[in-house]
């Protein structure tokens, strides 16, 4: 356990007076009003948290009610001060019994009182908390802040090819297939199911063309082993450099029952995202190798991810990896918009980069929120060992009633072709530009 007092000097500040403190909208603030907004909250003595669509302002009683006077207040939260507040994860791993009840979302995570000021945290290897520092992003909507509209470029025909090779229905047909299997990584029997989806699997990418291997990887007290499936696309220019796209194939029901696991949302939908840009980036050879991953392993604690990270580390070819992109859960939309958040490390948010470029430029319907509060998924390994890599998830996961369910069906991914289809146009928009491409040569008209 650690104290409020601990927990404010590992924050680098001392236990601060309680100020009052609200919650507002910023629904309609471009990111220079919030710029100046923020500024503003500091120079008065306060402090700020900007977590998608709101913003936490806390400020001296006498300064709070200008800074309030123009904007919409949401709720007032009476005298606090940040040791009074954590990050909990809302993402896959984390006690599903001890959630605190949230004050605001924030990508994957969720900002909660610390009950008596304490907060509850766990070893920093296994911990879904995180501490809260003032005066930052928790999660940006790109969208509202104005920074997709000013991002739009010229379509590339070579890139507009690939987004238009995708095929939706291909997608959820292999989601589909894929949730028939009872996935979960302790599988039991001669031929346990996920065996079964790692041969499906093996055999989908070999139709490709593609080389495909299996390697087998040991975790738990059992222990228990399972298999990664990785296929290879070799570039024609640069065969030695890397990208990687993965998704975990593996699937999980609460308590670790490993039957009834259809795991269509989490995460056939990620993983069939990764066997459709196989198909689509196998009808246009990439000038970089590409690395198809499904991993398993990683409802346990990343297993399958830390295992290919290592073999990447063993074999002497992390530094040629150029960017790994991680999808898990992308099908789900439980309202009208077809959101998704982008996460990775502090160290590397330039790659939000391209994703920002590229959704605005090929699929404009997205709604693209950014997070560097990290946690939870296959990106992790990667995050740990400095690659630039991201995670892909659609933005409604953590209000998907049928998480880690018997339920978790095709038939209960709603909007899955928009939302799924939307986030794959703009991961292979990414892959295009970053694998790179030969473009055809133009003859001119004194050419036979």
């Amino acid at each position: 356990m650690l104290s409020a007092l601990s927990l404010g000097l590992q924050m680098g500040l001392t236990t601060a007076m309680p100020m009052p403190a609200a919650l507002v909208s910023i629904e309609r603030h471009s990111q220079f009003e919030l710029d100046r907004y923020t500024r503003q909250i500091e120079q008065d003595g306060g402090w700020w948290l900007e977590m998608e669509d709101r913003l936490l302002v806390a400020a001296p009683a006498m300064r709070l009610s200008g800074l309030l006077a123009h904007e919409r207040v949401l709720e007032h939260l009476g005298a606090v001060r940040p040791e009074d507040f954590a990050l909990q994860s809302r993402a896959c791993g984390i006690d599903e019994h001890a959630q605190l009840p949230p004050v605001a979302s924030a990508g994957r995570f969720a900002l909660v009182r610390t009950p008596g000021g304490v907060l509850p945290i766990k070893p920093p290897a296994i911990s879904e908390w995180k501490l809260l520092v003032p005066n930052q992003t928790l999660a940006k909507d790109l969208n509202a802040r104005g920074l997709i509209a000013g991002a739009k470029r010229a379509v590339d025909l070579q890139i507009q090819m690939r987004v238009d090779a995708l095929d939706t229905q291909r997608w959820f047909d292999a989601m589909t297939t894929l949730a028939t299997y009872d996935r979960s990584s302790y599988g039991t029997g001669a031929y346990p199911e996920i065996d079964q989806a790692r041969d499906w699997l093996k055999a989908e990418f070999q139709l490709l063309g593609m080389t495909v291997t299996t390697p087998t990887f040991s975790f738990g007290s059992g222990p228990t082993s399972v298999e990664n499936v990785v296929a290879k696309l070799t570039g024609s220019t640069y065969p030695d450099e890397l990208v990687i796209i993965g998704g975990h194939y593996d699937s999980r029901q609460t308590g670790s029952n490993p039957v009834n696991t259809p795991g269509a949302e989490d995460n056939a939908t990620g993983c069939a995202g990764v066997l459709e840009a196989a198909r689509v980036f196998a009808q246009f050879p990439p000038q970089r190798s590409m690395i198809f991953v499904c991993f398993a392993g990683e409802e346990q604690g990343l297993y399958g991810g830390y295992a290919y990270v290592q073999s990447l580390v063993d074999s002497a070819q992390l530094d040629n990896v150029k960017l790994a992109v991680i999808m898990d859960m992308i099908g789900y939309s439980g309202d009208t918009d077809l959101d998704v958040l982008l996460e990775t490390s502090s160290t590397l948010s330039t790659v939000f980069t391209s994703f920002q470029t590229m959704a605005a430029t090929y699929v404009p319907e997205l709604r693209v929120i950014t997070t560097t509060s990290w946690w939870g998924s296959d990106h992790v390994p990667f995050i740990e060992q400095n690659v630039p890599s991201l995670l892909t998830i659609e933005n409604d996961y953590g209000s998907y009633p049928h998480y880690h369910k018997s339920t978790d069906l095709p038939a209960n991914v709603t909007r899955a072709q928009e939302m799924g289809g939307g986030i794959l146009k703009m991961n292979i928009a990414v892959l295009t530009d970053a694998a790179g491409f030969e473009r055809p040569i133009l003859r001119d008209g004194f050419e036979n």
